[in-house]
């Protein structure tokens, strides 16, 4: 690369990002960037806890998007635009009511929340959250705020392309509409989530939830038949039925 300040270290890894730039490539080069990432947390808050850790990553991945081989070097690029983590140390360190598990608790949800979207080019999944974040789905809805699902608990009736609907009135049938979202494709759970407001997800329309994944309200209404279809199999398979 001619006239560039760019390390030899991080050649061939910018050259593969630059051209891919997808979620995948976004993760392979933040693990090579991570040594780097970590040395800019300890120059300007100390040392990485895992929320400082993520912040930190979703600032580099940022800073790597507007970075110019032809100006500086990587690591000075990144490091300049690390400083904003002292601000957010600040931040963290001031939570300390709401009560305090919780308000840091929703902070961490927030971040992860976003260092997955991120990631992976689309809103993560409870079940990719959870993963993250280490929390169960029951303590992400509280931190949500425990959000109302659907009035009457509907999957599909109160849009107007639907044709039949479910109702999780009860323990057992929450508890089966719970089996066939671990299921699901990480897209089918997302709009499992948004339709039923799953662990304090907000209830969207098919057309926003077309909006959040990128494809038509048609493309949704056909997903939402399938998981249907799987939901209606309660009485014949479900364990939680005496």
């Amino acid at each position: 690369m001619p006239n560039s300040y760019l390390e030899e270290e991080f050649a061939e890894p910018y050259t593969t990002w630059k051209t891919a730039k997808t979620p995948a490539a976004n993760a392979t080069f933040l693990q090579t960037l991570q040594p780097t990432i970590d040395q800019g947390i300890r120059m300007h808050v100390g040392e990485p806890n895992p929320l400082i850790t993520s912040r930190a990553r979703q600032i580099s991945l940022k800073a790597i998007g507007s970075y110019d081989p032809t100006r500086s070097r990587l690591k000075t690029h990144l490091f300049n635009q690390l400083q904003g983590l002292k601000r957010i140390n600040r931040q963290q360190s001031q939570i300390i009511h709401m009560p305090e598990r919780l308000a840091m608790d929703a902070y961490h949800l927030a971040n992860y929340t976003q260092e997955l979207n991120d990631e992976l080019g689309r809103e993560p999944t409870d079940v990719e959250l959870a993963n993250r974040t280490g929390f169960s789905r029951r303590r992400i809805g509280q931190i949500r705020g425990m959000r109302p699902g659907v009035a009457e608990g509907t999957l599909t009736t109160m849009l107007p392309d639907s044709t039949v609907g479910i109702r999780p009135d009860n323990k057992a049938q929450s508890m089966w509409v719970e089996l066939i979202h671990d299921d699901l494709e990480p897209v089918d759970q997302l709009i499992l989530e948004h339709t039923l407001g799953l662990h304090g997800k907000p209830v969207l329309s098919n057309q926003a939830i077309a909006r959040k994944l990128g494809r038509s309200p048609g493309a949704i209404s056909q997903h939402k038949l399938r998981i249907q279809q799987l939901l209606n199999q309660e009485q014949n398979l479900s364990p939680f039925i005496q």
